[in-house]
């Protein structure tokens, strides 16, 4: 049986554009993130820690909501036989040590853990990107 390749293709590009959504979604909640962990390193107490940490959330329920329209993705790319690639990992990050130990290292490693992951969005985008190019090119 022979795939019809415009419809899957475009059936990709439809999942490529969800994941981008989600993907810069996360990004800028993680930026915002970022800037309230800096406010926190500088001493900001806990209603600062608590913003940041809602941005945190924020961020990992987008980053789950892209990790989803990733897999679709996955699947569309399979149905063009295997086109192309894709390997994009997204780690979770919360953790309930900055609450409990509210102090300049826990902040510190909060502060990481958000650069961390905005570092994957950011080349999970960079990788989407790159597909929605190839496949404009089919």
């Amino acid at each position: 049986m022979a795939i019809d390749i415009e419809k899957e293709k475009a059936e990709a590009i439809n999942a490529a554009n969800d994941a981008l959504y989600y993907l810069g979604r996360a990004d800028e909640i993680l930026n915002k993130a970022r800037n309230w962990g800096i406010a926190d390193i500088m001493g900001g107490g806990m209603l600062i820690t608590a913003v940041k940490r809602q941005r945190m959330r924020e961020a990992s329920e987008e980053i789950n909501r892209a990790r989803a329209a990733l897999n679709q993705l996955n699947e569309e790319l399979l149905d063009l036989n295997n086109y192309f690639t894709l390997d994009i990992g997204l780690d979770d990050f919360l953790s309930a040590a900055d609450y409990i130990f509210d102090n300049f290292f826990t902040d510190m490693m909060s502060q990481s853990r958000i650069n961390t992951a905005r570092r994957q969005v950011q080349d999970a985008i960079a990788q989407v990107e790159g597909i929605l190019d190839a496949l404009a090119g089919l």
